[in-house]
């Protein structure tokens, strides 16, 4: 415990602590003689500061205010005084965490000094010598115990130990105890049983030992008992002795002559965590009972041994996650148990190690009157919800829930209320380790009675379960303790993804740039998943599947490279193959016969880098597949960085015919297997109004990971989508009001689309990470030319990611998705989006930006020999000229879709080189001259010819401005 020395010595002499609740009282520090006023309301300062000395001789500085107590309050009383606390212990501790004063552990000072000796004749190899003490040091005992003195030590067989001896080559290594090194030694009895005598053996303990594991020790080596309670035999005696003192009296009382007597219990017994809270307990005038270790599971025959001497049986564990997981295992088994709970706030102060208070000892520094602990222990609830007596003149047993015991049975299963401040409707949920699932009140009856079917309780607790109002309505339920849970499974670094370890169990693997690593108690990392969210398979870890490169080139550009490794996985060899760009070239037209391609594409059925392709088509196809890798791991990373909002788009690569839809390339079933590692709300792309519906978003919650919008209409604006990408996410549910999911929290966005995209702007690009995909799965048809089908199960024999999808397939699949994330997280610090090659793609928004009717049109009116390249066309006449040859069709366009039509011409065009030289263009990018009186906005087409033979550009109107009809 931080004594009150400590607290000052690390607060100039309290000084700070006193400036902390009167800052006004800066001004006394140097003037003695000043005042300040220590209430805002008093008209003349009365307080002043003093400086004295305490029984040691230490400075200390003090407050008088003469306006009210008129006498010296030190450091702590104006901290109590100020704060509200009437409690000295707590008001030290929380002083201490303010000024971060620590009584830390460390290796410079708690420290044992080490003698050696030539050991003795009678001293055997391996013996453990030690030598007492006639008592406990008073410090010592405050180490173990706030409220511990000698003779609640001795209760207990405490003793102090000047030191401990090792014999180890006929050498006795000494370790001496200090005021910072205490040695503290426990002679633990234990009784005769059969023809086995009784028996004891040593307990060592160094509290203040830096390295825990050496804390602990026993002597005789071998003597312990495998299966031991401490304090038990202590117990035992007790009991044994309140038995022989009542007989007596018993058995003085004459009126009792001729009645037997009947052995009576001690009133309880408490179960502590350790050696100091049994101090603590025995200090408080209770028998405590407590184990060697934390994981210790008591026997049926030794629990029915404690319940023969204690009528009430209380367990006090500790607040961290072992001690919670054991206090709730005790609890159920042995549903009589009073458990006593700590409060939490206890955990917001620290010990001497920086870490959270936990235990008993730890709440009686802080609570530690009688009256306090008597409090505690009337807060302790069994898991037992019934209560039962007999009802002497109806001759039968009578049966009632208690309500407070009920609410604790639920809460040790596991059952709470979520809170939720976006549901007027109370949420029950079941916790299970790591694992939430949401359930109904009809579930809760459901568990107690089978239950009560499990234990084969009687059948009146039965009747009395099945008929309790209590359990009919809400009323009683909607008083199970209120959780807010903590479902975040990322930072900036880190993905964590669960897995089923066993029925009961999770196992969490935490992916980061640089591993994948499992954590076997997910509760360690302090978060929670929805049963949903855990993938219902096992995890192995496998080697890394691919590498992926960066180097620069002349430019300074990044080229990417890969090298696959292994493609055992499925899904990796699914990826690999809708990346292949090039696989007519290679599997078909480099062979002339069915087997030949056939036997060939066996050979290489998942290659990024096949035969018979040139350098560069293997550049497009690898940097096609790390684009997919990188979007992979984009989307399974569930943070939200504001720099890098982006929503992936799958497209095909395919080149076709104005509005053509190609699909069947596997864009989607990337998508659904998604779906096993995250929650995912799928909208129907095909509504170009979707948005339109109020409450389009109505299956979206805050456990939402992924809205994707499938099979996009070809004319579904991607700008209605914009402030969803970027920003925070408002739902309007049916029936229920609608609530705003933030940023950070909003579920990420991904489409897939047939078509080509429409939106190629800044605007759309800046939001968007497109995701090519190949025509290597296809469906031969009449207006295609494909010579056979092919599907994602050709490749593989079998349908992917099903029912009877082998265990060793998920595995190889889920190491490929966690290695994608990784890969994300490695480059997402040092690299913006990592784009596929858009060629095709560019071509196929060009010619949807043309239409047929325009391309057809442009071919004839642009063609070399037209005499239309080269020169200025006034720009309306050549947009009529344009809607003439449309025909019917021509009133729907624009002089707007013209220009836009004209740009993509002239980009696919062999022969334009440009359009508008900026030599001719004004500060507005435009060409425009006076024709007639009246200013024309004018285009022109440059050759590619006079571009290379560098013709000058011709800035008059020859041929004439006037177009030939």
């Amino acid at each position: 415990m931080i004594t009150v020395e400590q607290l000052y010595a690390g607060t100039r002499e309290g000084l700070d602590i006193i400036l902390s609740v009167y800052p006004q009282a800066e001004v006394c520090v140097s003037n003695p003689k000043a005042k300040f006023k220590a209430r805002e309301s008093e008209r003349t300062a009365s307080a002043m500061l003093m400086v004295t000395t305490d029984k040691n001789g230490n400075r200390v500085w003090k407050m008088i205010d003469y306006g009210d107590e008129g006498h010296a309050l030190s450091p702590v009383d104006v901290w109590m005084k100020e704060r509200g606390i009437n409690r000295f212990g707590e008001a030290v501790l929380q002083i201490a965490e303010t000024f971060n004063v620590r009584s830390d552990i460390n290796k410079t000072q708690n420290r044992a000094e080490w003698k050696d000796r030539p050991a003795k004749p009678d001293e055997a190899e391996g013996q453990t010598i030690f030598e007492l003490m006639d008592e406990i040091p008073e410090t010592w005992l405050k180490v173990m115990s706030p409220k511990a003195t000698q003779e609640v030590a001795k209760s207990l067989h405490w003793h102090a130990a000047k030191y401990v001896g090792y014999v180890k080559n006929r050498v006795v290594k000494c370790e001496y105890a200090n005021e910072h090194y205490p040695i503290l030694i426990r002679e633990c009895v234990v009784p005769a049983k059969g023809e086995e005598p009784g028996k004891s053996f040593y307990k060592i303990y160094k509290p203040l030992n830096p390295d825990k594991a050496f804390r602990f020790s026993y002597a005789p080596r071998g003597e312990k008992p495998r299966s031991y309670i401490n304090g038990l035999e202590e117990l035992r005696m007790q009991w044994r002795e309140l038995n022989e003192r009542l007989e007596r009296e018993w058995n003085a009382d004459p009126a009792k002559e001729n009645i037997p007597y009947k052995e009576t219990k001690l009133a309880e017994a408490i179960i502590c965590s350790g050696e100091r809270d049994a101090l603590c307990c025995k200090a408080m005038g209770y028998a405590p009972l407590w184990f060697n270790s934390e994981t210790y599971r008591v026997s049926d025959a030794e629990f029915r041994e404690i319940t023969k001497y204690a009528e009430t049986i209380y367990n006090i564990p500790d607040l961290d996650a072992t001690g919670r997981k054991k206090g709730v295992e005790m609890a159920l088994r042995f549903i009589d148990v009073r458990t006593v709970w700590l409060p939490e706030w206890l955990s917001s102060y620290k010990d001497n190690r920086g870490k959270p208070r936990k235990d008993l000892r730890d709440w009686m520094e802080l609570r530690g009157e009688i009256g306090d602990f008597k409090d505690l222990l009337l807060m302790a609830t069994s898991a037992k919800f019934w209560r039962e007596r007999v009802n002497e003149k109806k001759n039968k047993t009578e049966y009632w829930i208690d309500t407070v015991s009920l609410l604790a049975f639920l809460e040790l299963n596991g059952y709470r209320c979520l809170k939720d401040e976006d549901s007027d409707l109370t949420r029950f949920v079941h916790i299970t380790g790591t694992t939430v699932r949401e359930i109904k009140q009809r579930d809760i009856r459901r568990f107690i009675r089978c239950w009560a079917e499990e234990r084969a309780l009687n059948a009146d607790i039965r009747n009395l379960i099945l008929n309790s109002t209590k359990l009919a309505g809400q009323a009683v339920l909607e008083n199970l303790a209120e959780v807010e849970l903590d479902f975040s499974n990322c930072t900036a670094d880190s993905q964590i993804f669960y897995l089923k370890k066993n029925d009961r169990e999770n196992v969490a693997v935490e992916v980061t740039a640089n591993e994948l690593k499992e954590h076997t108690d997910g509760s360690a990392l302090g978060h929670y998943v929805w049963e949903e969210n855990v993938i219902p398979h096992r995890f192995t870890k496998l080697e890394d599947m691919f590498e992926i490169t960066c180097s620069k080139d002349e430019t300074g550009t990044d080229v990417w490279d890969i090298n696959v490794q292994d493609t055992a996985s499925p899904m990796f060899g699914y990826v690999i193959n809708t990346s292949r760009l090039y696989w007519r070239k290679e599997i078909e037209e480099a062979f002339a016969t069915r087997g030949e391609r056939k036997a060939y594409h066996e050979a290489h059925r998942f290659d990024i880098a096949g035969q018979g392709l040139n350098a560069e088509e293997v550049r497009e196809q690898k940097l096609n597949l790390i684009n997919k890798i990188f979007s992979i791991g984009y989307m399974l990373h569930r943070h939200k960085d504001p720099s890098r909002a982006w929503a992936p788009q799958a497209m095909d690569n395919k080149i076709g015919s104005d509005g053509e839809c190609n699909g069947r390339s596997g864009k989607s079933f990337l998508f659904k297997a998604f779906e096993h590692f995250m929650k995912q709300v799928k909208l129907s792309g095909r509504n170009p109004k979707l948005m339109d519906n109020p409450h389009v978003f109505d299956q979206v919650d805050k456990s939402t990971d992924f809205i994707l919008v499938d099979d996009c209409a070809q004319y579904l604006s991607m700008g209605m989508f914009y402030d969803i990408i970027t920003g925070s996410l408002t739902v309007n549910p049916k029936n229920n009001r609608s609530f705003t999911i933030p940023f950070s929290k909003a579920p990420k966005m991904g489409f897939t689309t047939n078509y080509v995209p429409t939106d190629f702007d800044a605007s759309t690009m800046a939001r968007l990470l497109p995701m090519v995909f190949s025509d290597y799965y296809h469906q031969r048809a009449a207006e295609n030319d494909y010579i056979e089908d092919r599907s994602i199960r050709d490749d593989f024999g079998r349908n992917l990611l099903t029912e009877d999808y082998p265990e060793s397939d998920w595995n190889r699949d889920i190491n490929f998705f966690m290695q994608c994330c990784r890969f994300y997280l490695k480059v997402a610090g040092t690299s913006g989006k990592i784009l596929p090659p858009l060629g095709n793609i560019l071509q196929r928004k060009h010619k949807a930006d043309m239409g047929e009717n325009f391309e057809d049109w442009a071919a004839t009116f642009f063609a070399e020999e037209s005499g239309n390249l080269d020169c200025l066309l006034v720009r309306r006449l050549a947009f009529e000229n344009y809607v003439r040859f449309a025909g019917n069709v021509g009133h729907q366009y624009s002089m707007k879709r013209f220009v836009k039509q004209l740009k993509a011409f002239v980009a696919l065009s062999q022969e334009v080189y440009m359009l508008n030289p900026p030599e001719l263009c004004n500060s507005q990018g435009r060409i425009s001259r006076r024709i007639d009186g009246k200013m024309e906005d004018i285009i022109y087409l440059r050759s590619k010819k006079a571009h290379e033979e560098e013709e000058p550009v011709n800035d008059s109107f020859d041929p004439p401005y006037r177009l030939p009809y």
